[in-house]
């Protein structure tokens, strides 16, 4: 698949802005609407003991309770009594009087009350009545109707003042406003006016009213926080009408007289555990103390409230976008905390109601709503690829899906079905054919972390890796440390290196010709990286021949390289055999019989120049020599072409076997093999070749030693090694041509008085090297030489 046949990848700054002007349009109808509102006096309620702080004035009620009512002769209390407390409060020295009682209407039993009670009012001079708000009718246009206290009521009181309370969505009452009224006429709440008649310092509303003049407003909602204990002191009306509360008590106290009575209509259902009915008296009293303490809170402006709860919409829509399923679920419950903390905290230091609900729905909300826009892109962008990966040419004898499904969940199951095994098929196929490379492979990424090897490279990696902490998989390691591992050779290392290098080039110059075709990147490419192969001895005297090829693609950084390392010892081998056997039949062999022939053609010529013994012994001398050097050179040509018969041998017995093999040579010239080796020093070798090679350095030592001389072979122990050593007293070699004793056909410049066919030094060399062992020579001209030859210790072997 090309990249401009590719699906169209998802517009992730789309869906993001997508999400948030839903948010913005969620968080304005839930704000808007206020349909949250219950949730949001649910947190209020729970967080309000919090808020209450104490009043910096003494708010006293007077309670009008059921047994105050008894005592008094029933409901309602005769306003000689109301006048009766007002004469012993102002004795007492109150700050101001509230009497939220209704006095609407003249008193019907005892008329001459209202008198006595006004001139108590007047006695007093800080008395505030209250107003009574009713519904309004059809005469009113249903606009709320004022009713103010009859006179002389109304004329004596210090002020008027209304005692509204609240009810809220959940229909608990917890708030009150602080004027009420129409533009013409507006009533304070009678919380502010007690204060304010008291001399005590009042927040003012703030709030305008309305512009219509006909039109009812309620200003300034403040919510009143209730506690489990009361903010106020309370007394029985009797026992504070017969004096039983000590004055001390009333003393600068701002006393609200009014029924808690049960046969009194004016209680509420306020919100809290443990708390009973609170009457409206009660509650007056508790706005009184919340007003006067600084307690009440007020609610945000509704364009303060919107403001809240959008602004972690930014980090609520990056977090659903940048995060994964579980992280995006985890942020959006921790900005759900965040705006309940947020609103705690304005709360507790403000004293300003910030309705979180809204915000705690939009991260509610975002998250499902994020979640299916995700899987609904995911899935439309799988179900395009899989269909464009099903339209290419597949495998043959792939079967085709044509199964209809009614659910479409279950169509792209089966279509992302069928493209995963394709995929899998794709991955044998690929395996199954780098497997059958004949050459160790190995597929290298432009990074230089092999990504596959076949079987041939895993089998050489693996038999040359020694070290204990080497991974059994090159899959997965950078080239450079598995070609070294492979080969321990530097050289290869390098060659591994410049590929890589020249591969990197390109990459860093493509921004400059991406305006090329495809084919013309990908044959940049190709160039780029080509390189000639290299071959490498490695450390088991392999000869590796390693080559490097290119896989093209769109953009060099997608490129692969692919590195065969071909193991072409054999090949080596052969012709390095090739030449010997040319030059051994060119050369070597041709020169006895050159010699006997000239002698053939002397004789035949001038007979009596060479007599007939002296013509019989050249002879029988070249064609000896003939025949020798065909055996040593067919023993060096089996040695080298056919693969060792190994078995365990004692050294000691073998050496023995090979001094007494030369027992006539050594007799011949008088020498004297002196052998000094302990059975029991066992090698894993191929006996007959490992003889041959002893018989060989020892023959080599008894004729370059003079007649009459003594060859000295010993083995012993060195190191982890068996080392066996053969001295002889002969005329030496010289320091220069040590290197080349090993050389085939070498042979010591012809003035040394000794010669030999240089293939026997060669034979020991190869067999050494066979076993894993090493030659060392030490030589002096004129006092001979040391032979020394170490070998591996077969593993178990006595020490």
């Amino acid at each position: 698949m090309h990249a401009d046949d590719s699906p169209a990848p998802v517009d992730m700054a789309r869906e993001c802005l997508a999400l948030g002007v839903f948010l913005v349009l969620v968080c304005v109808a839930l704000t808007m609407s206020g349909i949250l509102r219950r949730a949001d006096l649910f947190f209020f309620d729970i967080a309000q003991p919090r808020l209450q702080r104490p009043s910096p004035a003494k708010i006293v009620l007077a309670a009008i309770d059921d047994a105050s009512v008894q005592a008094l002769g029933g409901w309602p209390v005769p306003r000689k009594d109301y006048a009766a407390l007002i004469d012993r409060l102002t004795a007492a020295g109150t700050a101001a009087v509230g009497l939220d009682v209704a006095m609407t209407n003249h008193g019907r039993l005892q008329p001459a009350g209202d008198q006595r009670l006004a001139d108590a009012m007047k006695r007093n001079g800080r008395v505030v009545l209250p107003v009574v708000v009713v519904s309004g009718d059809a005469d009113t246009a249903g606009m709320p109707e004022v009713i103010e206290p009859v006179a002389p009521m109304a004329e004596a009181a210090f002020a008027l003042a209304e005692a509204n309370a609240a009810p809220d969505a959940d229909g608990a009452t917890r708030s009150f406003y602080l004027q009420e009224g129409r533009p013409s006429a507006v009533y304070e709440h009678m919380s502010v006016a007690l204060l304010r008649t008291g001399g005590l310092p009042v927040a003012r509303c703030g709030e305008a009213p309305a512009r219509e003049a006909g039109r009812w407003f309620s200003a300034c909602r403040r919510y009143v926080p209730l506690g489990r204990e009361r903010s106020y002191a309370s007394y029985s009306f009797v026992d504070m009408l017969e004096g039983r509360v000590a004055s001390s008590a009333l003393k600068d106290a701002v006393v609200i007289v009014g029924p808690t009575a049960s046969a009194a209509d004016t209680h509420f259902v306020t919100p809290g555990r443990g708390r009973h009915l609170l009457s409206g008296v009660e509650f007056l009293a508790e706005a009184t103390s919340a007003l006067a303490s600084g307690s009440f809170v007020r609610a945000a402006p509704t364009a303060a409230q919107l403001l809240f709860s959008l602004c972690m919409l930014p980090l609520l829509c990056a977090a659903q976008f940048t995060l994964g399923p579980r992280s995006g679920l985890i942020a959006a419950a921790a900005l759900a905390l965040a705006a309940c903390i947020a609103s705690l905290v304005l709360l507790d230091t403000m004293h300003l109601f910030f309705f979180p609900g809204t915000a705690v729905t939009a991260c509610l909300v975002a998250y499902p709503v994020s979640a299916w826009r995700r899987q609904e892109a995911l899935l439309r962008y799988l179900s395009e690829a899989a269909a464009r990966a099903m339209a290419e040419l597949g495998f043959p004898g792939e079967p085709l899906i044509h199964r209809p499904a009614i659910d479409p969940l279950h169509r792209r199951v089966m279509v992302m079905s069928a493209v995963v095994a394709r995929l899998r098929r794709s991955a044998s196929f690929i395996s199954e054919w780098m497997n059958s490379l004949p050459e160790a492979t190995l597929v290298v990424a432009s990074s230089g972390v092999v990504m596959l090897a076949n079987r041939k490279a895993v089998a050489l990696y693996e038999s040359d890796s020694h070290a204990p902490d080497s991974p059994r998989r090159p899959a997965g390691r950078l080239a450079t440390d598995v070609v070294r591992d492979m080969t321990a050779s530097e050289h290869a290392v390098e060659y591994v290196q410049r590929a890589l290098q020249r591969l990197a080039e390109t990459a860093r110059s493509e921004p400059a010709t991406r305006a090329a075709s495809e084919s013309s990147a990908a044959s940049r490419v190709e160039s780029a990286a080509q390189m000639d192969g290299i071959e490498i001895v490695d450390a088991k005297r392999r000869s590796l021949l390693i080559k490097c090829a290119v896989v093209p693609a769109l953009h060099a950084r997608d490129a692969a390289l692919i590195f065969h390392v071909a193991d072409v010892t054999p090949m080596r081998i052969a012709e390095r055999q090739r030449d010997s056997a040319l030059r051994f039949l060119s050369h070597d062999i041709r020169s006895p019989q050159a010699a006997i022939l000239a002698l053939i053609e002397q004789r035949r010529h001038a007979g009596a120049d060479l007599p007939e013994s002296r013509f019989v012994e050249l002879v029988g001398h070249y064609a000896q020599w003939s025949l020798s050097l065909a055996d040593q050179f067919l023993l060096l040509a089996r040695a080298e072409g056919r693969p060792p018969a190994a078995s365990t041998v004692d050294l000691a017995l073998l050496l023995g076997d090979a001094v007494d093999d030369l027992w006539p040579q050594a007799s011949a010239k008088q020498t004297s093999v002196h052998l000094a080796a302990e059975p029991g020093m066992l090698v894993v070798a191929d006996a007959p070749l490992l003889r041959r090679a002893f018989a060989n350095l020892i023959d080599n030592a008894i004729k370059f030693s003079p007649r009459s001389a003594t060859v000295t072979v010993t083995a012993g122990e060195r190191g982890e090694r068996w080392a066996v050593t053969v001295a002889d007293t002969g005329s030496g070699i010289p320091a220069d041509q040590i290197p080349n004793l090993f050389t085939e056909f070498f042979r010591l410049p012809s003035d040394h008085p000794a010669t030999g066919h240089g293939l026997g030094l060669a034979f020991v060399k190869h067999v050494i090297d066979t076993l894993g062992g090493h030659i060392d020579v030490e030589s002096e001209v004129g006092h001979g030489s040391l032979f020394t030859l170490l070998l591996p210790k077969k593993s178990g072997s006595p020490e």
